[in-house]
């Protein structure tokens, strides 16, 4: 083995690197080393880095990205060989490393080495300047820093949920200790690290609120519920703490508060786990609603690919441009024939022959600026007729088509993910009606007196008479700034109820709420919603009938001599 790295280039024009003594003998020396273990059957490591279309890295950039993959997988120091292929639309580089080391011949065998390498990616494109690309990981601008972390930022998406947690969840309908741990808790934990004097028992006391404390658990941190009796058998599987947050990692909080110190004895926990608490969200059903909009958004693209397959675009006949083209050098010959039959002077005959083959081209190129111009056209054409998927669920929204307002709300949900914020709302923040479980995408609610439009995030927007509105977000319904009147509220409650059923409840002002469960309290033993709504239509169609009278009065005083 080679302590430097070598490159050579191959007779047909790849240029590897390996840190063996040659690259012909590159996989007897792997082989060698590799037989020192005799428990190892599948010695080489074999990884491809692909950047995406457009990105040229030059070879040391590419060689550099291979070692330190290699490194963020545990196997700095093993052999390896790297290869850069540019053949294809995207430039590549096979990475082949022997597992066995050539020291220890211990097998390095990495465990999600997957995540390991996408984060590395997404490091080596901030070292060198590289689009970046999507993965579990992606870069995050925060205190004018750019860091890695992982994509998914809500807390409750962020890693997967242990199996024997989800089964918990799914089967027995109880809460599980990893549910619990990333909810409120998890909150909590990232509000005491945000402070820069956090110490041990401050930790711990944050924690212990809870009912949890951290301890040490094999080479990490691990946190158990703390209401158990025996320390030794804790009656709950403990949940990582990393899981919980990834600044509770042992590597992260020694570094920072220095030794482990254990929790001295647990106070009283406000709030404790309760494994018999049914989890937030039933599994069952959000996997049933997420498979029924994944059925909708198959279904809404099958409707745009027949769209476009029934789509009559302008094109241009291949077949007649051709003709016309073998038209012009066929009278070009014909013209040639009666020269050459009628003009003895071979002379004159080389002029007319000039004449005539400068006339053609000139011919052939004013044809050519004219199917250019008709491709031109044409193109312009297709492009106001062919929409984009993303036009086209725009326009099928707002005709009220409910798959395409679920995609509407989807996409928005997406970007506000990728953007590190949340789909939802703080209940305080707006006047209006949230629903108290998961609502369904559905359409909008025909209402008379209400014009109705579905906005590019998905939000159906519905205006009174009086001008007065709001807007159906899908889980809550939310009321157009803070001033509101008795005809906005009954319009919300009608779409509120006729949504959520009698699941939702009235969010806002003191204020609005009082209005809103009055009025819910008022028409529960009285005439129907709807009955109540043609009323209050009935009574805004009178008075803006009258506004206009009045309006239409003074503009005649006005034009009066």
């Amino acid at each position: 083995m080679n302590d430097l790295p070598q490159r050579v280039r191959t007779r047909s024009g790849i240029v590897c690197e390996h840190n063996c003594l040659s690259l012909s003998t590159a996989a007897a020396e792997m082989h060698a080393v590799a037989t020192q273990n005799a428990r190892v059957k599948d010695p080489v490591y074999h990884v491809v880095l692909s950047w995406p279309e457009g990105e040229s890295p030059s070879n040391d950039e590419a060689f550099a990205s291979g070692a330190y993959a290699i490194r963020s997988v545990g196997m700095a120091g093993h052999q390896y060989v790297f290869a850069v292929h540019r053949d294809t639309d995207h430039v590549h580089l096979h990475i082949a490393v022997n597992r066995v080391n050539p020291h220890s011949y211990r097998a390095i065998y990495p465990d999600r080495d997957y995540f390991k390498l996408d984060r590395a990616m997404r490091e080596l494109e901030l070292r060198f300047g590289w689009r970046h690309d999507k993965g579990p990981f992606a870069v995050f601008e925060r205190d004018g820093n750019m860091v890695v972390d992982w994509t998914r930022a809500a807390p409750e998406t962020k890693g997967h949920m242990p199996t024997a947690a989800s089964d918990m969840e799914r089967h027995a309908g109880q809460e599980s200790l990893f549910s619990y741990v990333r909810g409120t808790p998890r909150k909590a934990v990232v509000d005491a690290l945000r402070n820069p004097e956090l110490t041990w028992p401050m930790l711990h006391a944050v924690l212990a609120f809870h009912g949890l404390v951290l301890r040490e658990k094999g080479q990490g941190f691990a946190v158990y519920d703390n209401t158990g009796t025996n320390a030794d058998a804790p009656a709950f599987t403990p949940v990582k703490a990393s899981d919980m947050h990834e600044d509770l990692s042992k590597l992260r909080l020694v570094r920072r508060l220095g030794a482990f110190e254990p929790s001295g004895p647990a106070p009283i926990a406000e709030r404790c786990y309760d494994r018999f608490r049914s989890p937030l969200r039933d599994p069952s059903e959000r996997d049933e609603r997420s498979l029924e909009r994944a059925q909708g958004r198959r279904a809404l693209r099958q409707r745009y690919l027949a769209y476009l397959s029934n789509l009559k675009l302008s094109r241009i006949n291949t077949v007649d441009a051709r003709n016309r083209f073998i038209a012009l050098g066929t009278e070009a010959r014909r013209r040639r024939a009666i020269i050459r039959a009628t003009v003895p002077n071979a002379k004159e005959r080389k002029i007319l022959f000039s004449v005539i083959a400068f006339e053609t081209a000139r011919e052939k190129e004013r044809l050519r600026e004219e199917l250019k111009l008709e491709r031109e056209s044409g193109s312009a054409q297709n492009r106001e007729l062919r929409r984009t998927y993303r036009d086209w669920v725009a326009q099928q929204a707002a005709a009220g088509d409910e798959a395409a307002i679920s995609q509407l709300r989807g996409w928005s949900c997406a970007v506000k993910r990728g953007n590190g914020g949340f789909s939802g709302r703080a209940t305080a923040d707006y006047n209006g009606f949230r629903a108290l479980a998961p609502a369904s995408d559905s359409g909008w609610v025909a209402l008379p007196g209400i014009s109705r439009k579905v906005r590019r995030d998905g939000a159906i927007r519905y205006q009174l008479l009086n001008g007065n509105g709001f807007f159906d977000r899908g889980d809550y319904i939310e009321i157009h700034g803070a001033d509101f009147d008795s005809a906005v509220c009954l319009a919300s409650l009608v779409v509120a109820t006729k949504k959520y059923g009698a699941n939702f409840q009235a969010v806002g002002t003191e204020e609005f709420k009082i209005m809103a469960n009055g009025l819910k309290e008022s028409l529960a033993d009285g005439p129907s919603l709807s009955a109540a709504w043609d009323k209050a239509v009935r009574e805004m169609a009178r008075l803006h009938d009258d506004r206009r009278r009045a309006a239409f009065k003074r503009r005649r005083i006005l034009d009066m001599p």
